[in-house]
C-alpha cells in the first residue's frame, strides 16, 4: 500500500510539472504575439507547480518562465542597429519568480509543521485521557453502592465530559486522514440495529443526565448496510452528541432508519432544539466556517466535518434539515446490504 501511494504521489507530481511546462509554453506564445505585460500569467503555472509538486520543480519552472518571458520579449521586439537588448531584465524576472516560489514554499512548510505539531499534541492527549476514562469507569463499578447521589452525579459528569473529549480528539486526528483519503475504511455487511444500539449505549449516560429521551425507530425492511462498523458508529455518536448538546431537558432525540431509493438506507438523527439559521444550514459541514458559525450561535462543531468525510468515504451522502424553533435533523445514506434486498424481493 505504501509503494502504491508513493507511485500515485509521483504520478501526481509529474502531472503538475507537465501541466506547468505546457502552460508556460502557451503563455510564451501568447506573449510573443501580444503587447501587454503577462507577468501575472507566468506566475500561475509557477504557483501551481510549487504548491502541488514541491519547491525544487517550482524553482526550475520559475527560471524556465523567466527565460521564456525574456525570449518572447526579445523575439517580438524590433531592434535598430544602435539598440541594446536589456539582458539585465532576465535577472530581474528570475528574481521575481524565485522570490514568489521561495515565499510560497516557506508558507507551505510552515503550514505543514503546524499541522504536524497539532497532530502530535492531539495524539499525546488521547493516551492520558484514555487512562482517565479507564480509572473513572473502574471507580464507578467498584464504588457504585457506596457513593451517595451527589458523588454519583459528579462521577457521571466526569465520565460524560471525558467521553466527549475523546470523541473530539479522535475526530481531530482522523480529519486529515479522511481529507487525504489515507484512512483505511473496512466496508462490510453490518447489522443496522447493532450499529445504532452501540451508538446509543455510548451516549446513554449523557442523555440520562440531561433528562433527554432517546428513541430508536427502526424500519422493518432495513437489516444491514455495507459500511465500516467502527466509523459508522462514530458518525452516529457524533450526531447524537450534537443533538444532545442542543436538546432542552425533557425533550426527545429520535434516530430513525428507513429503506430509500437507489438500494440505500437512510439514517436520521432528529432533535427538538433551537434549530439552525437558514444561512448556515449548508455551511455547518465546513470546518473553516465553524469559527464564524460559533460567533453567531450556529456552530455544531468539527464533528459534522468528520461525519461528512466519513460518510462520503463509505459511498454515502449527508445533509441537514432544520428550522428555527423546530429542531434539527441530520440525515445520511449508506449502501444497503444484501439482507435488505432479499426482504424486498420476497415482498
Amino acid at each position: 500500500m505504501h509503494t502504491l501511494r508513493d507511485f500515485l504521489s509521483k504520478r501526481s507530481r509529474h502531472f503538475w510539472i507537465a501541466l506547468g511546462l505546457v502552460l508556460v509554453a502557451v503563455i510564451t506564445i501568447i506573449d510573443y504575439f501580444t503587447e501587454p505585460d503577462l507577468l501575472i500569467l507566468y506566475l500561475i503555472p509557477i504557483i501551481l507547480v510549487d504548491w502541488f509538486a514541491g519547491e525544487k520543480p517550482g524553482v526550475i519552472l520559475a527560471v524556465a518562465s523567466a527565460i521564456s518571458w525574456f525570449a518572447a520579449d526579445v523575439l517580438s521586439t524590433t531592434h535598430d542597429t544602435a539598440g541594446v537588448v536589456p539582458y539585465w531584465n532576465l535577472a530581474v524576472r528570475s528574481a521575481i519568480f524565485l522570490t514568489v516560489t521561495y515565499m510560497l514554499s516557506g508558507l507551505l512548510a510552515t503550514r505543514k509543521r503546524h499541522e504536524e505539531l497539532m497532530h502530535f499534541i492531539i495524539h499525546d492527549l488521547r493516551s492520558p485521557l484514555t487512562n482517565v476514562l479507564t480509572g473513572l469507569q473502574t471507580l464507578r463499578q467498584m464504588r457504585a453502592i457506596q457513593m451517595d447521589e451527589s458523588e454519583q452525579e459528579m462521577l457521571d459528569m466526569a465520565l460524560i465530559s471525558s467521553n466527549r473529549m475523546l470523541t473530539l480528539i479522535n475526530s481531530l486526528l482522523d480529519l486529515p486522514r479522511l481529507e487525504h483519503r489515507k484512512m483505511p475504511v473496512q466496508r462490510q455487511e453490518v447489522s443496522v440495529d447493532e450499529v445504532v444500539n452501540n451508538s446509543l449505549a455510548v451516549v446513554a449516560l449523557w442523555a440520562a443526565q440531561n433528562r433527554v429521551q432517546m428513541v430508536y425507530e427502526a424500519d422493518p425492511q432495513v437489516s444491514t448496510v455495507i459500511a465500516d462498523p467502527d466509523i459508522t458508529t462514530r458518525v452516529l455518536v457524533n450526531l447524537l452528541s450534537n443533538a444532545l448538546k442542543y436538546s432542552p431537558p425533557d425533550s426527545t432525540v429520535t434516530i430513525r432508519t428507513r429503506a430509500s431509493e437507489g438500494e440505500t438506507v437512510t439514517f436520521s438523527v432528529a432533535d427538538q432544539g433551537p434549530g439552525i439559521p437558514p444561512e448556515w444550514v449548508d455551511k455547518v459541514f465546513d470546518k473553516y466556517a465553524q469559527v464564524e458559525a460559533r460567533k453567531e450561535g450556529a456552530s455544531t462543531g468539527l464533528g459534522l466535518t468528520f461525519c461528512q468525510l466519513a460518510v462520503e468515504a463509505q459511498k454515502g451522502r449527508i445533509w441537514i434539515e432544520s428550522e428555527l424553533g423546530k429542531g434539527t435533523t441530520v440525515l445520511f445514506t449508506l449502501p444497503a446490504g444484501k439482507a435488505k434486498k432479499a426482504l424486498l424481493l420476497e415482498e
